[in-house]
């Protein structure tokens, strides 16, 4: 029985040794795997770092794939954190790890030069942006434009001045995107203005042979009225020379050919004074009033109607008078010419009833009336 006892008594100890002994084997390996704690918190930094550099703006193809593979580390360590601690192993955690970390770093250079690049080049575009609006107010501002020309050119200063928030609050991928909003509207205006406006000169060559036998006719001694519709001015030629010159104003579509009553289109041509009006013989405080339609308005009036160009049931208008009340500063006449009183009063008593009075798109070429400006 005491044999028994003693036997039992070494078993167990030897039972517990080995126990111990391959406790302690266990402990040695697993102290001696690698742990991906450390790989993984660097990868996190790492794309904290890319964060702050915007990279999910800048770089954000590189900045997501780092996001995913690091996610995808941190389900693999729960995955096999779960497993029984001889079978773990962490060497895809630590791979994976250290893979998200490299790429997050590539993704912060890649932005912070991305976003190196694009301010200097949002700062050149917005010096490119200013030129055409500039260019706009400079030679369309003042055209009678369609409306849809007129919103899209608001809408590229708005869109503009937008995107220079932007930038000034260091958001440059929205700067960008505002800016490329911007451009499209401003392209947009400028090209179809300065369609119009090149359009409108090709009659330059008849409004220049217009413009010379007018003031050819003044050499006589004659007073003879030049009116240039682009320059808003009326002048007065005597003798091959200016007397005088007034502001004027015309129909708010005063750059269309007139063709019918009630298009507010200011016509052109050689014209007469027909008639002086002042007092109760006019609702203007004095007021001229011009031979239109003249014969060559009559064919052309009734060419359009032929082709179908105008409508059967159309007029071709009359009343077309140079008179006061004008000085406004933009056209609003039914297509007269408006004068401010004061002028009115002047040119009133200068010229009298036959006085020829010359109306012209322009009495410079293009290039003169742009300064030369490229657009």
């Amino acid at each position: 029985m005491a044999l028994n006892k003693k036997k039992i008594k070494w078993i167990t100890v030897i039972f517990l040794s080995v126990v111990f002994l391959v406790i302690t084997v266990c402990v040695i390996i697993v102290s001696q795997r690698k742990q991906p704690n450390d790989d993984l918190r660097f990868a996190r930094e790492a794309l904290s770092e890319a964060k702050e550099a915007e990279a999910d703006v800048y770089s954000e193809t590189k900045y997501k794939q780092a996001t995913q593979i690091y996610e995808s580390a941190m389900k693999n360590w729960s995955r096999e954190n779960d497993r029984f601690i001889l079978v773990r192993d962490y060497g895809s955690v630590i791979s994976s790890a250290q893979k998200a970390k490299k790429i997050a770093e590539e993704s912060r250079e890649e932005s912070i030069a991305k976003a190196d690049d694009l301010s200097k080049n949002v700062d050149a575009a917005f010096v490119s942006m200013e030129k055409k609006i500039e260019l706009y107010n400079k030679l369309f501002k003042s055209l009678p434009i369609p409306r849809s020309v007129f919103d899209a050119h608001n809408k590229s200063k708005m869109f503009f001045s937008e995107s220079k928030i932007a930038q000034g609050n260091g958001k440059l991928k929205d700067a960008e995107i505002l800016f490329k909003k911007a451009e499209i509207y401003a392209n947009h205006a400028n090209a179809a203005a300065a369609k119009m406006l090149r359009d409108y000169f090709n009659d330059y060559g008849r409004w220049k042979s217009l413009a010379n036998d007018a003031i050819a006719a003044s050499r006589g001694g004659n007073k003879v009225i030049l009116v240039d519709k682009v320059a808003h001015i009326l002048y007065v030629y005597q003798s091959g020379k200016i007397i005088r010159s007034y502001d004027v104003e015309f129909g708010p579509n005063w750059m269309a050919h007139k063709e019918q009553a009630g298009d507010k289109a200011t016509p052109e041509g050689n014209y007469h004074i027909t008639s002086k009006k002042a007092g109760g013989g006019t609702g203007y405080n004095k007021a001229m009033l011009l031979d239109y339609p003249n014969a060559e308005d009559r064919a052309h009036f009734a060419q359009m109607k032929r082709q179908g160009l105008i409508s059967k049931r159309a007029g071709i208008g009359n009343l077309i008078e140079i008179h006061g009340n004008g000085g406004r500063g933009f056209d609003w006449t039914s297509g007269c010419v408006g004068m401010r009183d004061r002028d009115i009063d002047d040119l009133y008593r200068v010229v009298g009833s036959g006085t020829r009075v010359t109306i012209v798109g322009s009495i410079e070429p293009l290039s003169t009336v742009t300064g030369g400006v490229d657009f």
